[in-house]
């Protein structure tokens, strides 16, 4: 992926971004560093979740916009502009070399999968066979389950109206941070009630 640095609509730099985690700040040592007083040391977290990228607010004082709004945390896509203090990011996912879509047999044979427990989808299986599987409702509230070599993790990625509701696991909030699945878990995420199922 690669992250344009854009300052008066004219693009200041271009950062190539191959590892899992980067962080972006005002400090010299952050991956992607900011020279704008507006923009606080350690601003913003970016993290590769399968295929995806989702960037945090790292409680700056400031924020992060996006669309003309605040976010605390969102998943990215190709092309999307992201405005930390006077600058704004653009991120260019993905170059056209991306692996085909399709996952090995044998790790067909060994996906999880997501049963939706009720409502008019009731017994319906989702499978879990991609690098990142959102699920839930858009403008409502929105998760994804993303496939690691440790397992499937739930993230929320957006509450709609409500900014602070986030995913519940077993009844609990799964908080802004990424939580693992165990097999047997029960979701709920905008009012669909799911069971996971390991591999």
């Amino acid at each position: 992926m690669k992250i344009i640095v854009i300052r008066d609509d004219k693009p200041i730099d271009q950062i190539t971004f191959t590892g899992e985690v980067a962080l972006i700040g005002r400090k010299s040592d952050c991956d992607v560093s900011i020279k704008d007083p507006a923009v606080s040391g350690n601003h913003a977290r970016l993290q590769k979740m399968g295929d995806s990228y989702v960037i945090s607010d790292l409680g700056s004082t400031n924020g992060i916009q996006m669309k003309g709004r605040r976010i605390k945390q969102q998943m990215l896509k190709n092309e999307d502009v992201v405005t930390i203090g006077a600058h704004k990011l653009k991120f260019l996912i993905g170059d056209g070399s991306q692996p085909a879509k399709e996952p090995p047999k044998a790790f067909k044979r060994s996906q999880g999968f997501l049963k939706v427990l009720n409502g008019e989808h009731e017994g319906q299986k989702i499978l879990l066979d991609e690098g990142l599987t959102t699920i839930g409702e858009p403008g409502i509230q929105v998760a994804a389950v993303s496939r690691r070599p440790q397992g499937h993790f739930i993230i929320h990625v957006d509450g709609g109206k409500d900014k602070e509701r986030v995913p519940l696991v077993n009844g609990e909030p799964t908080g802004f941070k990424s939580r693992k699945l165990e097999s047997g878990d029960t979701i709920e995420i905008a009012g669909i009630r799911m069971q996971y199922e390991a591999p």
